[in-house]
Protein backbone atom coordinates (compact mmCIF):
# COMPACT_ATOMS: atom_id res chain seq x y z
CA UNK A 1 0.00 0.00 0.00
CA UNK A 2 1.55 3.29 -1.13
CA UNK A 3 1.74 6.42 1.00
CA UNK A 4 -1.09 8.03 -0.97
CA UNK A 5 -3.40 5.09 -0.36
CA UNK A 6 -2.51 5.09 3.34
CA UNK A 7 -3.45 8.77 3.55
CA UNK A 8 -6.79 8.11 1.84
CA UNK A 9 -7.46 5.12 4.10
CA UNK A 10 -6.81 7.11 7.29
CA UNK A 11 -8.99 9.99 6.12
CA UNK A 12 -11.85 7.59 5.35
CA UNK A 13 -11.52 5.86 8.71
CA UNK A 14 -11.71 9.11 10.64
CA UNK A 15 -14.66 10.23 8.54
CA UNK A 16 -16.51 7.00 9.31
CA UNK A 17 -15.84 6.76 13.04
CA UNK A 18 -15.53 10.45 13.99
CA UNK A 19 -12.45 12.30 15.13
CA UNK A 20 -12.54 11.40 18.84
CA UNK A 21 -13.26 7.71 18.35
CA UNK A 22 -10.60 7.47 15.68
CA UNK A 23 -8.10 9.19 18.00
CA UNK A 24 -8.87 6.65 20.75
CA UNK A 25 -8.47 3.74 18.32
CA UNK A 26 -5.23 5.15 16.91
CA UNK A 27 -3.74 5.72 20.38
CA UNK A 28 -4.50 2.13 21.40
CA UNK A 29 -3.07 0.69 18.18
CA UNK A 30 0.10 2.75 18.47
CA UNK A 31 0.53 1.72 22.11
CA UNK A 32 0.26 -1.95 21.11
CA UNK A 33 2.83 -1.47 18.35
CA UNK A 34 5.13 0.46 20.70
CA UNK A 35 4.83 -2.39 23.22
CA UNK A 36 6.09 -4.75 20.50
CA UNK A 37 8.90 -2.39 19.59
CA UNK A 38 10.17 -2.43 23.20
CA UNK A 39 9.13 -5.08 25.66
CA UNK A 40 6.56 -3.88 28.21
CA UNK A 41 7.53 -4.03 31.87
CA UNK A 42 5.55 -6.42 34.04
CA UNK A 43 6.97 -5.21 37.34
CA UNK A 44 8.30 -1.94 38.70
CA UNK A 45 12.01 -1.25 39.06
CA UNK A 46 14.34 1.32 40.65
CA UNK A 47 12.34 4.51 41.35
CA UNK A 48 9.30 2.74 39.97
CA UNK A 49 9.22 0.74 43.21
CA UNK A 50 8.96 3.99 45.17
CA UNK A 51 6.06 5.22 43.03
CA UNK A 52 4.37 1.85 43.49
CA UNK A 53 4.76 2.19 47.25
CA UNK A 54 3.11 5.62 47.12
CA UNK A 55 0.17 4.24 45.16
CA UNK A 56 -0.58 1.88 48.07
CA UNK A 57 -1.06 4.84 50.40
CA UNK A 58 -0.23 8.30 48.97
CA UNK A 59 -0.19 9.86 52.45
CA UNK A 60 1.71 7.17 54.28
CA UNK A 61 4.29 8.44 56.81
CA UNK A 62 6.80 5.88 55.54
CA UNK A 63 9.97 7.41 54.06
CA UNK A 64 9.89 7.65 50.28
CA UNK A 65 12.51 9.22 47.99
CA UNK A 66 9.84 10.51 45.58
CA UNK A 67 7.38 11.42 48.32
CA UNK A 68 6.67 14.86 46.86
CA UNK A 69 5.69 13.44 43.44
CA UNK A 70 2.26 12.35 44.49
CA UNK A 71 -0.07 13.04 41.54
CA UNK A 72 0.19 9.82 39.49
CA UNK A 73 0.34 7.58 42.59
CA UNK A 74 -2.71 9.37 44.01
CA UNK A 75 -4.67 8.91 40.79
CA UNK A 76 -3.58 5.27 40.66
CA UNK A 77 -4.71 4.84 44.27
CA UNK A 78 -8.12 6.38 43.52
CA UNK A 79 -8.50 4.10 40.48
CA UNK A 80 -7.82 1.08 42.68
CA UNK A 81 -4.56 0.36 40.86
CA UNK A 82 -2.29 -0.09 43.85
CA UNK A 83 1.33 -1.21 44.04
CA UNK A 84 2.61 -2.87 40.88
CA UNK A 85 -0.61 -1.93 39.10
CA UNK A 86 0.67 1.64 38.83
CA UNK A 87 2.20 0.30 35.61
CA UNK A 88 -1.35 0.19 34.21
CA UNK A 89 -1.99 3.77 35.30
CA UNK A 90 1.14 4.96 33.52
CA UNK A 91 0.24 3.06 30.35
CA UNK A 92 -3.18 4.69 30.51
CA UNK A 93 -1.61 8.15 30.65
CA UNK A 94 0.76 7.26 27.81
CA UNK A 95 -2.30 6.32 25.74
CA UNK A 96 -4.05 9.54 26.72
CA UNK A 97 -0.96 11.47 25.64
CA UNK A 98 -1.12 9.91 22.15
CA UNK A 99 -4.88 10.50 22.00
CA UNK A 100 -4.42 14.20 22.82
CA UNK A 101 -1.47 14.48 20.45
CA UNK A 102 -3.64 13.39 17.53
CA UNK A 103 -6.39 15.82 18.52
CA UNK A 104 -3.88 18.64 18.93
CA UNK A 105 -2.46 18.19 15.44
CA UNK A 106 -5.97 17.98 13.99
CA UNK A 107 -6.80 21.19 15.84
CA UNK A 108 -3.93 23.00 14.10
CA UNK A 109 -5.27 21.86 10.72
CA UNK A 110 -3.24 18.71 10.09
CA UNK A 111 -5.21 16.27 7.93
CA UNK A 112 -5.84 12.77 9.40
CA UNK A 113 -2.81 11.20 7.72
CA UNK A 114 -0.43 13.95 8.81
CA UNK A 115 -1.82 13.90 12.35
CA UNK A 116 -1.45 10.10 12.43
CA UNK A 117 2.15 10.43 11.27
CA UNK A 118 2.92 13.06 13.91
CA UNK A 119 1.36 10.91 16.65
CA UNK A 120 3.39 7.92 15.49
CA UNK A 121 6.60 9.94 15.81
CA UNK A 122 5.83 10.41 19.50
CA UNK A 123 4.63 6.82 19.96
CA UNK A 124 8.05 5.50 18.88
CA UNK A 125 10.05 8.02 20.89
CA UNK A 126 11.12 7.95 24.53
CA UNK A 127 8.07 10.09 25.33
CA UNK A 128 6.13 6.82 25.17
CA UNK A 129 8.75 4.06 25.19
CA UNK A 130 10.24 4.90 28.59
CA UNK A 131 6.83 4.39 30.23
CA UNK A 132 6.41 1.03 28.51
CA UNK A 133 9.88 -0.30 29.22
CA UNK A 134 10.62 1.00 32.71
CA UNK A 135 7.79 -0.05 34.98
CA UNK A 136 6.50 2.47 37.49
CA UNK A 137 8.04 5.67 36.15
CA UNK A 138 5.33 8.32 36.07
CA UNK A 139 6.59 10.65 33.33
CA UNK A 140 3.65 10.14 30.94
CA UNK A 141 1.36 12.30 33.05
CA UNK A 142 4.03 15.04 33.07
CA UNK A 143 4.26 14.91 29.27
CA UNK A 144 0.48 15.03 29.01
CA UNK A 145 0.40 18.12 31.21
CA UNK A 146 3.14 19.79 29.14
CA UNK A 147 1.17 19.02 25.97
CA UNK A 148 -1.92 20.65 27.49
CA UNK A 149 0.19 23.67 28.47
CA UNK A 150 1.28 23.98 24.84
CA UNK A 151 -2.33 23.60 23.70
CA UNK A 152 -3.64 26.29 26.05
CA UNK A 153 -0.59 28.56 26.09
CA UNK A 154 -2.77 31.56 25.25
CA UNK A 155 -4.42 31.24 28.69
CA UNK A 156 -1.79 32.18 31.32
CA UNK A 157 -3.89 31.33 34.38
CA UNK A 158 -4.68 27.86 33.03
CA UNK A 159 -0.97 27.37 32.36
CA UNK A 160 -0.36 28.16 36.04
CA UNK A 161 -2.90 25.57 37.17
CA UNK A 162 -1.38 22.95 34.87
CA UNK A 163 2.09 23.87 36.10
CA UNK A 164 1.05 23.26 39.69
CA UNK A 165 -0.32 19.85 38.77
CA UNK A 166 2.90 19.13 36.90
CA UNK A 167 4.97 20.03 39.95
CA UNK A 168 2.96 17.52 41.97
CA UNK A 169 3.98 14.86 39.48
CA UNK A 170 7.62 15.75 38.74
CA UNK A 171 9.19 19.01 39.83
CA UNK A 172 11.56 19.23 36.84
CA UNK A 173 8.69 20.73 34.83
CA UNK A 174 9.73 24.03 36.40
CA UNK A 175 12.54 24.37 33.83
CA UNK A 176 9.92 24.96 31.13
CA UNK A 177 8.58 28.15 32.73
CA UNK A 178 10.98 30.52 30.87
CA UNK A 179 10.02 28.84 27.60
CA UNK A 180 6.32 29.38 28.18
CA UNK A 181 7.03 32.99 29.11
CA UNK A 182 8.91 33.31 25.82
CA UNK A 183 5.95 31.81 23.93
CA UNK A 184 3.47 34.17 25.53
CA UNK A 185 5.67 37.19 24.81
CA UNK A 186 6.09 36.10 21.20
CA UNK A 187 2.49 35.10 20.46
CA UNK A 188 0.25 37.21 22.68
CA UNK A 189 -1.61 40.20 21.28
CA UNK A 190 -1.64 41.71 24.77
CA UNK A 191 1.82 40.87 26.03
CA UNK A 192 1.90 42.88 29.24
CA UNK A 193 -1.51 41.68 30.39
CA UNK A 194 -0.81 38.02 29.69
CA UNK A 195 2.69 38.13 31.18
CA UNK A 196 1.25 39.89 34.23
CA UNK A 197 -1.40 37.19 34.64
CA UNK A 198 1.24 34.52 34.25
CA UNK A 199 3.42 36.27 36.83
CA UNK A 200 0.55 36.35 39.33
CA UNK A 201 -0.18 32.70 38.60
CA UNK A 202 3.46 31.74 39.12
CA UNK A 203 3.60 33.51 42.48
CA UNK A 204 0.48 31.66 43.64
CA UNK A 205 1.85 28.36 42.32
CA UNK A 206 5.19 28.92 44.06
CA UNK A 207 3.48 29.67 47.39
CA UNK A 208 1.09 26.73 47.07
CA UNK A 209 3.81 24.29 46.10
CA UNK A 210 6.11 25.47 48.88
CA UNK A 211 3.27 25.00 51.36
CA UNK A 212 2.57 21.54 49.95
CA UNK A 213 6.19 20.43 50.35
CA UNK A 214 6.31 21.81 53.90
CA UNK A 215 3.14 19.90 54.74
CA UNK A 216 4.43 16.61 53.27
CA UNK A 217 7.69 17.08 55.19
CA UNK A 218 5.80 17.16 58.50
CA UNK A 219 4.95 13.46 58.29
CA UNK A 220 7.20 11.91 55.62
CA UNK A 221 10.95 11.86 55.03
CA UNK A 222 11.71 12.58 51.38
CA UNK A 223 15.33 12.03 50.39
CA UNK A 224 14.91 13.62 46.95
CA UNK A 225 14.71 17.10 48.42
CA UNK A 226 16.41 20.38 47.52
CA UNK A 227 19.59 19.38 49.31
CA UNK A 228 19.79 16.13 47.35
CA UNK A 229 19.86 18.02 44.05
CA UNK A 230 21.71 21.19 44.96
CA UNK A 231 23.86 20.02 47.89
CA UNK A 232 26.60 18.49 45.70
CA UNK A 233 26.99 21.83 43.88
CA UNK A 234 28.32 23.53 47.01
CA UNK A 235 31.70 21.90 46.64
CA UNK A 236 31.75 21.59 42.85
CA UNK A 237 29.27 23.20 40.47
CA UNK A 238 29.97 20.44 37.95
CA UNK A 239 29.73 17.55 40.42
CA UNK A 240 26.52 16.10 38.95
CA UNK A 241 27.25 17.28 35.41
CA UNK A 242 30.46 15.27 35.22
CA UNK A 243 28.65 12.01 35.96
CA UNK A 244 26.68 12.06 32.70
CA UNK A 245 28.88 14.44 30.69
CA UNK A 246 30.16 11.87 28.20
CA UNK A 247 26.69 10.47 27.52
CA UNK A 248 24.54 13.58 27.28
CA UNK A 249 24.76 13.77 23.48
CA UNK A 250 23.71 10.14 23.18
CA UNK A 251 20.95 10.79 25.70
CA UNK A 252 19.55 13.62 23.60
CA UNK A 253 19.75 11.49 20.47
CA UNK A 254 17.88 8.59 22.07
CA UNK A 255 14.77 10.73 22.59
CA UNK A 256 13.83 10.79 18.88
CA UNK A 257 16.78 9.04 17.19
CA UNK A 258 16.68 9.52 13.39
CA UNK A 259 13.54 11.66 13.54
CA UNK A 260 15.65 14.44 15.08
CA UNK A 261 16.32 15.10 11.38
CA UNK A 262 12.85 16.67 11.22
CA UNK A 263 13.90 19.21 13.84
CA UNK A 264 17.18 19.85 12.00
CA UNK A 265 15.41 20.45 8.67
CA UNK A 266 12.81 22.67 10.35
CA UNK A 267 15.61 24.71 11.93
CA UNK A 268 17.16 25.22 8.48
CA UNK A 269 13.78 26.29 7.13
CA UNK A 270 13.20 28.74 9.96
CA UNK A 271 16.68 30.20 9.44
CA UNK A 272 16.11 30.55 5.70
CA UNK A 273 12.88 32.45 6.39
CA UNK A 274 14.56 34.51 9.13
CA UNK A 275 11.94 33.27 11.58
CA UNK A 276 14.34 33.75 14.45
CA UNK A 277 11.61 33.69 17.12
CA UNK A 278 10.66 30.08 16.42
CA UNK A 279 14.26 29.03 15.87
CA UNK A 280 15.11 30.57 19.24
CA UNK A 281 12.13 28.76 20.74
CA UNK A 282 13.56 25.39 19.66
CA UNK A 283 17.06 26.16 20.91
CA UNK A 284 15.81 27.67 24.17
CA UNK A 285 13.69 24.62 24.96
CA UNK A 286 16.57 22.21 24.41
CA UNK A 287 18.91 24.45 26.43
CA UNK A 288 16.53 24.70 29.40
CA UNK A 289 16.07 20.94 29.53
CA UNK A 290 19.82 20.42 29.22
CA UNK A 291 20.34 22.62 32.31
CA UNK A 292 18.84 19.77 34.33
CA UNK A 293 22.08 17.88 33.78
CA UNK A 294 23.74 20.12 36.40
CA UNK A 295 21.52 18.57 39.09
CA UNK A 296 20.43 15.25 37.57
CA UNK A 297 22.17 12.34 35.90
CA UNK A 298 19.69 10.43 33.72
CA UNK A 299 20.22 12.21 30.42
CA UNK A 300 17.66 10.33 28.29
CA UNK A 301 14.87 10.86 30.79
CA UNK A 302 15.74 14.49 31.58
CA UNK A 303 16.12 15.51 27.95
CA UNK A 304 12.86 13.88 26.86
CA UNK A 305 11.19 16.88 28.47
CA UNK A 306 12.17 18.95 25.42
CA UNK A 307 9.75 16.91 23.26
CA UNK A 308 7.68 20.00 22.20
CA UNK A 309 10.50 20.87 19.77
CA UNK A 310 9.10 18.11 17.56
CA UNK A 311 5.66 19.72 17.64
CA UNK A 312 7.19 22.97 16.39
CA UNK A 313 9.24 21.19 13.73
CA UNK A 314 6.42 19.07 12.33
CA UNK A 315 4.07 22.06 12.29
CA UNK A 316 6.38 24.10 10.06
CA UNK A 317 7.45 21.22 7.83
CA UNK A 318 3.88 20.15 7.21
CA UNK A 319 2.77 23.71 6.43
CA UNK A 320 5.70 24.52 4.14
CA UNK A 321 6.45 21.03 2.75
CA UNK A 322 10.04 22.23 2.83
CA UNK A 323 12.41 19.99 0.82
CA UNK A 324 9.36 17.94 -0.19
CA UNK A 325 8.93 16.84 3.40
CA UNK A 326 5.79 14.80 2.78
CA UNK A 327 7.48 12.66 0.14
CA UNK A 328 10.09 11.22 2.52
CA UNK A 329 8.79 11.72 6.07
CA UNK A 330 7.10 8.30 6.38
CA UNK A 331 10.21 6.56 5.04
CA UNK A 332 12.41 8.23 7.64
CA UNK A 333 10.00 7.19 10.38
CA UNK A 334 10.12 3.59 9.16
CA UNK A 335 13.92 3.74 8.96
CA UNK A 336 13.93 4.99 12.55
CA UNK A 337 12.22 1.78 13.67
CA UNK A 338 15.21 -0.27 12.52
CA UNK A 339 17.59 1.67 14.74
CA UNK A 340 18.28 0.16 18.18
CA UNK A 341 16.47 2.00 20.94
CA UNK A 342 19.00 3.08 23.54
CA UNK A 343 18.51 4.72 26.91
CA UNK A 344 21.18 6.49 28.95
CA UNK A 345 21.42 7.15 32.66
CA UNK A 346 24.48 8.36 34.51
CA UNK A 347 27.40 6.86 32.55
CA UNK A 348 25.43 3.77 31.46
CA UNK A 349 23.87 3.00 28.07
CA UNK A 350 21.06 0.44 28.00
CA UNK A 351 19.58 -1.31 24.98
CA UNK A 352 15.80 -1.49 25.15
CA UNK A 353 14.98 -4.96 23.84
CA UNK A 354 11.96 -5.55 21.65
CA UNK A 355 9.22 -7.94 22.73
CA UNK A 356 10.16 -10.41 19.98
CA UNK A 357 13.86 -10.30 20.91
CA UNK A 358 13.04 -10.86 24.57
CA UNK A 359 10.75 -13.80 23.82
CA UNK A 360 13.40 -15.34 21.58
CA UNK A 361 16.02 -14.90 24.33
CA UNK A 362 13.76 -16.58 26.89
CA UNK A 363 13.05 -19.54 24.57
CA UNK A 364 16.70 -20.01 23.64
CA UNK A 365 18.21 -19.64 27.10
CA UNK A 366 15.34 -21.05 29.12
CA UNK A 367 16.21 -18.89 32.09
CA UNK A 368 16.31 -15.29 30.92
CA UNK A 369 14.13 -12.93 32.88
CA UNK A 370 11.48 -10.75 31.26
Amino acid sequence: MGIKRIEEFLANQENKSGRVRFAIFLAIVLMILAALYVRPAIHTAALGDSYAQLSNDPFSPDPNPVGFRILTPLISYLLGLHGQLIIVTNLLFATIFLFLTYLYFRKIKFDPADATFATAVFAFSLVTLTTIYYGGYCDSLTYTIVLLMCWFRSRPLLISVLLFLGLLNRESIIVLVPWFMFLIYNESTNKMKDLGLLGIGLVVVAAAYWGYREWISTFRTVSYDMDYYFGPLKGDLLAMFKVSMTHQGIGLFTVFKATWFFVFVAAIYLWSKRNLWQLTSILLLIFLCWLQMFIARDSSRMLTLCFPVMIIALSYLRESNYLQFKSWAWYLLMFNLFMPQLYTYREVINLMHSTFAKLASIMLTGGAQW
